[in-house]
C-alpha cells in the first residue's frame, strides 16, 4: 500500500545539502532483509486498548505537522533544530544507524535506488515501543519496521499491530524489553527497480515510549492488630496503597531501593487488606492480600466463688475463647465460653484453701493472663465424740475436727471453750454440772462453719 501523507515541503536545495553528509551508500542486502521482515509482520489492527486514543493522536499530529511548513524545514541543519533531525549518511547498515529520539520527528530521504536508512532507538525499560511514518511523495510507497541488531528475534521485540489514519500516518506498535533497537525504512518500489525518486521525495518518522507494563505485584510483611504501620517492598518510586475493602487506609511513595512504609489505623484481627502499586504511568500492579494477625491476648478472665462443695467453675472471658481450670500446673478441666462470653467448666471437688488459676486462650493461640481463686471452706466439720461426764467433772473431753474450736453449752448459756489439736482431741473447762443436766458440744472450723451438735447427759458420780 503507497502511505501518503501532508508532507508538503520543501526548499530542495538547502534541504539536500543538509540532510547528505559524504557518499551515500545503497545497501541492497539490508534492504531485502528489511522487506521480509516487514513482510513477516503482517498487517493487523492494533489491539483493541492497547494505545489511548489522545496520545495516538497526539502522535499523529506531530509527525504530520513536522514538515507543514517548507520555510522551516528550509531552515534547519542537522543539529540546530530541538524540534527534527535530518536523517544522515551514510546509514544503511546497524552499525551506522543514526540515533533517534522520543522527542523528535527524523526527516530522510530515500536515495538512490534500493536505499535503506537505519534507526538506532533506546527503549528504557519495558513498555510498548510506537513508530510513526508518513511521506509527501507518490514516488516513495513507504516501508517501515522494528527489528533487533542482525535480525536477531526473540521476546524482548514482539510486533502487535499497525493502523492508518485517513491522511496516510501509518503507526507500528511493539512490546518491547528495555534494550536498543533498529528502525528500518525502505521504499516498496525497489522491488519494481523502479529509480523514481528526487530530493524533494523526503519521508517523516517518529517514535514514542509508552509506559504500559503494570509494577510487579508488591510484597508486604506481617500484618497484626497491634500495628499502625505497614511495610513491604514494590517498584521504585512507585505509590502503595492499603485497603480494607473499598476504603484506603492509607498511600505512601515507595523509595528508589523499592521499601515502603504506609500508616494506617490498628485494624481488627480478621481484616483483609489489599495492597497495590502504581506507577508513575498511572500503571496498577496486580492485588496482594494479607490477613491481620491476632496477637493480642484475651482479657483476664472473671472467676465467681468456688468452694468446697463445688463441681463447676463459672465466670466470664473472651467470647468463644478455650478456658482451662488449673490446680498448679495440674489442668483439672476445660470449656469454649460462648458468643456471650460465659463459661461453665466441671472439676473435681477442691479442698478448701486450694488455689486455682483460669485462663482463656484465642482461636490464634493467644493466652490470656491467669485469674486466680482460692477455693473456700463451706463444709462445717464432722458431729463432735464427747466422753463421759459426771457431775464431778471440771472438763469435758472427746474428739473434734483437727484445729476446730470446740464450744461446750448448756441450752444457750456457754460453759467453756478449746481448739482442738492437731490430732482432733480437746479438753474443754466447765463448771461441775448438776446430774441430768444435758451437756451440747459444737465444733467451729476456722472458716466458720459450725458442726452439728453432740449430746450428753450428766451422770452422777
Amino acid at each position: 500500500m503507497r502511505n501518503k501523507g501532508i508532507l508538503s515541503l520543501v526548499a530542495v536545495g538547502l534541504f539536500a545539502s543538509s540532510l547528505s553528509v559524504g557518499t551515500v551508500n545503497a545497501e541492497g542486502n539490508e534492504n531485502e532483509l528489511m522487506k521480509k521482515a516487514i513482510e513477516g509482520q503482517v498487517e493487523k489492527p492494533l489491539p483493541k486498548g492497547l494505545v489511548d486514543s489522545a496520545t495516538l493522536d497526539q502522535l499523529q499530529v506531530e509527525i504530520k505537522g513536522s514538515a507543514k511548513s517548507s520555510n522551516k524545514i528550509s531552515r534547519m541543519s542537522s543539529s540546530s533544530d530541538s524540534d527534527y533531525t535530518l536523517e544522515t549518511e551514510y546509514n544503511d547498515d546497524f552499525d551506522s544507524a543514526n540515533r533517534i529520539s522520543f522527542e523528535e520527528t527524523t526527516i530522510g530521504q530515500l536515495l538512490p535506488l534500493y536505499d535503506v536508512d537505519i534507526y538506532k532507538v533506546v527503549v528504557p525499560r519495558s513498555g510498548l515501543l510506537l513508530i510513526a511514518g508518513v511521506t509527501d511523495s507518490y514516488a516513495i510507497d513507504l516501508g517501515f519496521v522494528a527489528v533487533q541488531k542482525d535480525f536477531v528475534e526473540n521476546s524482548n521485540l514482539e510486533y502487535l499491530g499497525n493502523e492508518y489514519d485517513d491522511s496516510g500516518v501509518e503507526v507500528r506498535a511493539y512490546q518491547a524489553k528495555a534494550g536498543t533497537y533498529y528502525v528500518g525504512v525502505f521504499d516498496h518500489d525497489n522491488e519494481y527497480d523502479i529509480d523514481d525518486n528526487t530530493e524533494e521525495d523526503l519521508y517523516a518518522i517518529k517514535t514514542v515510549f509508552v509506559d504500559n507494563v503494570k509494577p510487579s505485584k508488591p510484597s508486604v510483611n506481617k500484618v497484626d492488630n497491634n500495628d499502625k504501620v505497614i511495610v513491604g517492598k514494590a517498584e521504585a518510586n512507585s505509590t502503595v496503597t492499603v485497603k480494607s475493602g473499598s476504603k484506603v487506609l492509607g498511600s505512601a511513595k515507595a523509595t528508589s531501593k523499592g521499601t515502603f512504609s504506609i500508616n494506617i489505623a490498628v485494624q481488627k484481627a480478621g481484616t483483609k487488606l489489599t495492597i497495590t502499586a502504581k506507577d508513575s504511568s498511572g500503571n496498577v500492579s496486580s492485588s496482594v492480600s494479607v490477613t491481620v494477625l491476632d496477637v493480642v491476648p484475651p482479657s483476664k478472665p472473671t472467676v465467681s466463688k468456688v468452694d468446697n462443695n463445688d463441681k463447676v467453675v463459672t465466670g466470664k472471658a473472651e467470647a468463644n475463647s478455650t478456658v482451662t481450670v488449673k490446680n498448679g500446673s495440674k489442668a483439672l478441666g476445660s470449656a469454649k465460653a460462648t458468643t456471650k462470653g460465659t463459661y461453665s467448666i466441671k472439676i473435681a471437688v477442691q479442698k478448701a484453701g486450694t488455689k486455682l488459676t483460669v485462663t482463656a486462650k484465642d482461636s490464634s493461640g493467644n493466652v490470656s493472663s491467669s485469674a486466680s481463686v482460692t477455693v473456700l471452706d463451706v463444709v462445717p466439720p464432722s458431729k463432735p465424740t464427747v466422753s463421759k461426764v459426771d457431775d464431778n467433772d471440771k472438763v469435758v473431753k472427746g474428739k473434734a475436727e483437727a484445729s476446730s474450736t470446740v464450744t461446750v453449752k448448756v441450752g444457750s448459756i456457754s460453759l467453756g471453750s478449746a481448739k482442738a489439736t492437731s490430732n482432733g482431741s480437746y479438753s474443754v473447762k466447765i463448771k461441775a454440772q448438776k446430774k441430768g443436766t444435758t451437756l451440747s458440744i459444737t465444733a467451729k472450723d476456722k472458716a466458720g462453719n459450725v458442726s452439728s451438735k453432740a449430746t450428753t447427759k450428766v451422770v452422777k458420780h
